[in-house]
């Protein structure tokens, strides 16, 4: 039996996920005890000698969890690039990894790691949008990697996603959108038939604190809405540059009204969606969403969202049907949608009875540990499942 070594490369921390998990903590995210079990239920096959863990997000010291994964970890941000691949790739490439799933299109770790002779799966959560020439050579430069005969599949999460791929130059033959299980539901909170605060209303952001998600824009929104005489609170959970749209709100004047939480666990995520009256996603078209969680946690909470026309979410949410969508940026067409909502109890009641049907057409892509199993497997039976669930399959003609 050929022994495998699988390197995972990805921004999140394991360990620190792990031992929260492990000591009765909460989830900092949807489907995070999911993918925590599965890597470690995954080390304890006959086949794998060993599975490591590299953390893009925080330089750590080696360290080994009761589970027997490993990790490490170094601090890769794509502006340091240029100066910290090399590092990047020896770390990597140490670990002696006969396989290596990545979450991030690092473009110069791929081509390494198949020079190499390492099996690569390229497992993104990505879109690919940004203009300019620099991103346009960066995408040319990534599509031509991932369409190197030595990486079998690629997946991105979800749909929208798999076809950016796509779109930049990766046969639809070799893709396989991915997306997680249904761990929550809408059956888990029950309807809700109107705004509760009409004088009031709580609005929350979950997410990156940052301009390109459109932080700046919801700030502006609640002084728009106070200086057309409705006051409004909006509640900003996530980790981010806090201090500078602390800042943004004092100068708007509504820095009483804008709650910076932190990070939350995800149980308290989905109390908090659903206490609230509104959950807003107003995600700018630059930055590159793959298909976020907080859509779908935010039709399982059944409290109505409004949502940015950002082009990963349009296949998967309808303006007037799923929730209500405005231009991205646009501060006024925001403000809008907001009023158009809560002042229309008809309209929000809808919104949050529909929230069954809209989540039973969002998680439409392979299972992710599935799509896992088959990768590693490389049979001709597995080859034919993951072929069955690619792009250009009956399955999304």
């Amino acid at each position: 039996m050929n022994q495998k070594r699988i390197v995972f490369v990805q921004v999140g921390d394991y360990a620190e996920g792990y031992k929260r998990l492990q000591a009765g903590g909460a989830e900092d995210f949807f489907a995070q005890r999911y993918s925590v079990d599965f890597v470690g239920e995954l080390a304890l096959r006959d086949d794998v000698e060993e599975i490591v863990q590299v953390c893009i997000s925080q330089d750590l010291g080696e360290e080994v969890l009761p589970n027997g994964v490993r990790q490490l970890g170094l601090v890769y941000r794509p502006e340091d690039g240029p100066a910290r691949a090399p590092e990047l790739i020896a770390m990597v490439l140490a670990q002696r990894p006969t396989h290596m799933i990545i979450n991030s299109p690092v473009t110069a770790l791929i081509r390494a790691a198949c020079k190499a002779g390492v099996d690569v799966f390229p497992l993104l959560a990505d879109s690919f949008r940004v203009s300019g020439i620099k991103a346009k050579i960066r995408y040319a430069w990534l599509a031509h990697t991932l369409r190197n005969p030595a990486i079998r599949w690629v997946t991105n999460r979800n749909l929208k996603a798999s076809q950016d791929l796509e779109r930049i130059g990766i046969p639809a033959r070799k893709i396989v959108p991915f997306d997680w299980p249904a761990v929550v539901t809408p059956a888990d909170f029950p309807v809700k038939t109107r705004c509760t605060r009409s004088q009031a209303p709580h609005l929350l952001y979950v997410g990156q604190v940052r301009v390109e998600k459109g932080v700046g824009d919801l700030i502006d929104a609640v002084a728009r809405l106070e200086e057309a005489g409705r006051e409004a609170r909006l509640t900003v959970i996530g980790a981010g540059k806090i201090d500078d749209f602390e800042r943004h709100a004092e100068q708007r004047g509504v820095a009483a009204r804008v709650d910076f939480a932190g990070k939350c666990g995800h149980d308290q995520v989905l109390k908090a969606m659903h206490e609230h009256d509104v959950v807003l996603v107003p995600s700018r078209h630059e930055y590159p969403e793959g298909m976020p969680n907080v859509i779908y946690e935010g039709l399982c909470s059944r409290t109505p969202l409004v949502v940015s026309d950002h082009p990963m979410f349009g296949t998967r949410v309808k303006d007037g049907e799923d929730c209500l969508v405005f231009p991205a940026g646009n501060v006024e067409a925001l403000v809008g949608a907001l009023e158009r909502l809560l002042e229309d109890d008809d309209l929000y009641a809808a919104l949050s009875a529909h929230a069954e049907e809209a989540c039973g057409n969002y998680l439409i892509g392979a299972p992710w540990g599935e799509l896992i199993e088959h990768w590693l497997g490389a049979t001709p039976e597995d080859d034919a499942w993951l072929a069955d669930h690619a792009l250009d399959s009956a399955r999304f003609g």
